[in-house]
């Protein structure tokens, strides 16, 4: 396990988050289809270091997922990342469209970023990792 790759690819989770939620991406129709602006009434601050922390987890088991099927390359990492992605990530996501109402576009947007995500995270930890 690298820990450069995998704090490397933390903060790469942060900057995804930062541009596909902001204005120039997804931010205005996020916000539209859930209904309220993003972080409402709470402090950004807890906000951006849960989220932080959550990416760092995700970035620690990404590094095990491909640590232990061997792909230690770019393009290994990306692939172990899309599996993760779709596989488990948007798939458990699914749920909230079916049974809470939530709109399908909403999930798009949500599942669209946590699937992309996995795999630029999963493509850095794969590189970095096999220096």
């Amino acid at each position: 396990m690298s820990w450069v790759a995998i704090i490397v690819a933390t903060v790469a989770a942060m900057i995804i988050g930062f541009i596909w939620y902001g204005n120039w991406g997804f931010g205005k129709s996020w916000m539209a289809l859930a209904g309220r602006p993003m972080g409402e009434g709470q402090q950004p601050g807890p906000l951006y270091a849960l989220t932080a922390l959550a990416a760092l987890v995700e970035c620690i088991a990404l590094s095990w997922f491909i640590s232990t099927t061997g792909y230690k390359t770019g393009a290994g990492g990306a692939i172990i990342g899309l599996y993760a992605g779709l596989g488990f990530v948007a798939t458990a996501m699914f749920s909230e469209v079916l049974f809470a109402g939530r709109p399908p576009r909403l999930y798009a947007i949500n599942a669209g970023y946590q699937v992309f995500q996995a795999v630029v995270l999963g493509a850095i930890i794969g590189y970095l990792g096999s220096i």
